[in-house]
């Protein structure tokens, strides 16, 4: 008998008219599609509005003995947002205009009328009567939202006019509703988010001169609003939110601290076998010059070999404290600078070497660089050499038996984002660090970079390190990569980027 009506959820329809006939022939086109409510009275048909807040169309006569069809929606008007159609048998055009006035009726209906009319009117009522209602819903979500987020969030145009903001500031420039100290950073984010879509900046804002001020760190992300197809709209929109993670970086260096301290602990044994080595050359060096008494040239020959000797065990044990200091400081500068990555590799693995000398079972440590050397590398060299240290520790941790570390440097082909003009946009170093021992599941290997992840025991690990590895590379706009098998062992790369070759 009827079409479907296909907008959204089942339309409720309220029908008001004095006379059964009418309800009834409306009733048969409606039925098939829509949830009805009908009523002979408009009182009554208030009454059904104040009860079903789902109504989304009603149909009411003009003439009607206890109210006029236009003083009913008038009244409905007040406590529903229905979409009302005005159904009159006299085409009144008076009646419409007071309808339109006072009851906001989107359509009327003359009597007699035809079945397509009535579904096509009721259709595109509960259509609108659901975009309405939709609008609403967003409208009061993103102002609850914004009002409740413990960040400042502010959405701006192209030109950087506030269009919204949950900031106490009313200006329209958006520049304005942020520190000072951002507003820079702020302007220069707006100008990338336009070329690329979306930026990302972690701020350390000096104090103000105000003696209780500290200093503080802002994480601000900023991206455009990409409209869909379908939506018609035209124009450039942007949202940045600015959240205080100044307890989160705090936080962060209390656990690289104490990372840096398990990693000095793992060090130590290794470290401690090789000063006994030095203090045991020193005394022997020592004791035979305290027995040469005789004069002569061999005596002083003597002197001399014994006396280069013990220089020698102190300039190694000197460069040793001078490596383990580097692992000591706190507080390391964040900035990067540009390092010979293979006489870099040579004298950390010395260390590492000295570190794992005398483990039982022996553990082996070999380096593997180009023979026609490396370009340079953009990176910070403390937080390197902490990467590296932490990926040898782990491979040979994953030896109980013993077995071979293996740290190898090479270039491969491969375009790392965001990296600054003087890098090479093509080519990037691949540092891996690979052992023959257990391995890896795949279910642990996509975990490992998580914090506090870790397969030790408990006092063994804090499970922070790869995740420091992961972070470290992420910072340098690289990479980190895993290759693992369950009983052949693992290899892990880091990517870092390459300067221009000159």
């Amino acid at each position: 008998m009827s079409k479907m009506i296909t907008a959204g959820a089942r339309p409720r329809v309220l029908l008001v008219d004095d006379e059964e006939e009418i309800l009834i022939a409306l009733g048969d086109i409606l039925e098939d599609t829509c949830d009805l409510l009908t009523t002979v009275s408009p009182k009554e048909g208030l009454a059904f509005l104040e009860q079903y807040q789902d109504v989304s169309v009603i149909i009411s006569d003009q003439y009607m003995p206890e109210m006029t069809g236009d003083q009913f929606l008038e009244a409905a008007h007040k406590i529903s947002d229905a979409r009302a159609i005005l159904l009159t048998g006299y085409a009144d055009l008076d009646s419409v205009v007071a309808a339109l006035n006072h009851g906001g009726i989107v359509a009327y209906l003359p009597k007699p009328w035809k079945v397509e009319h009535v579904l096509s009117l009721v259709y595109e009522a509960h259509k609108h009567w659901a975009a309405q209602r939709a609008l609403r819903v967003e409208q009061v979500l993103l102002r609850g939202l914004m009002d409740s987020l413990p960040f400042g969030l502010v959405f701006s145009d192209a030109q950087g006019n506030c269009i919204r903001s949950n900031r106490d500031i009313t200006s329209a420039n958006e520049t304005e509703h942020y520190a000072l100290a951002l507003r820079p950073v702020i302007n220069k984010m707006r100008q990338q988010v336009q070329k690329t879509g979306e930026a990302e900046e972690c701020v350390e804002v000096a104090p103000s001169e105000d003696e209780n001020a500290r200093l503080t760190w802002h994480q601000i992300v900023r991206f455009a609003l990409r409209w869909p197809e379908e939506a018609g709209l035209e124009g450039s929109w942007q949202v940045c939110a600015d959240r205080d993670v100044t307890q989160r970086v705090m936080m962060e260096k209390r656990l690289n601290n104490a990372e840096r301290l398990e990693a000095l602990g793992r060090l130590a044994g290794g470290v401690a076998h090789d000063f006994n080595n030095l203090l045991a050359v020193l005394t022997s060096c020592l004791d035979m010059l305290g027995e040469l008494n005789q004069d002569g040239e061999k005596a002083q020959a003597s002197r001399v070999r014994w006396l280069e000797q013990a220089f020698s065990a102190v300039n190694r044990g000197e460069g040793l404290i001078k490596r383990l200091l580097q692992f000591g400081r706190a507080g390391q500068s964040d900035k990067a600078s540009i390092i010979d990555i293979v006489s870099f590799l040579e004298e950390r693995v010395q260390l590492f070497r000295q570190s794992f000398y005398g483990a039982d079972p022996a553990i082996r440590f070999n380096l593997s660089v180009p023979e026609e050397g490396l370009p340079g590398v953009l990176t910070n060299p403390q937080q390197l050499e902490m990467a590296l240290l932490n990926l040898c520790v782990n491979a040979r941790d994953a030896m109980p038996d013993g077995g071979t570390v293996t740290m190898s440097a090479k270039k491969i082909k491969r375009s790392l984002e965001g990296i600054s003009g003087e890098c090479d946009k093509n080519c990037a170093l691949a540092l891996s660090v690979s052992d023959d021992g257990e391995g890896m599941s795949e279910e642990i290997q996509s975990h490992i970079f998580e914090p506090f992840f870790t397969t030790k025991s408990d006092g063994k690990g804090t499970g922070l390190g790869l995740a420091g590895v992961y972070s470290f590379a992420v910072a340098q706009h690289g990479d980190v990569k895993v290759e693992s098998t369950l009983g052949e062992g693992t290899i892990l790369t880091v990517v870092l980027p390459f300067v221009k070759s000159s």
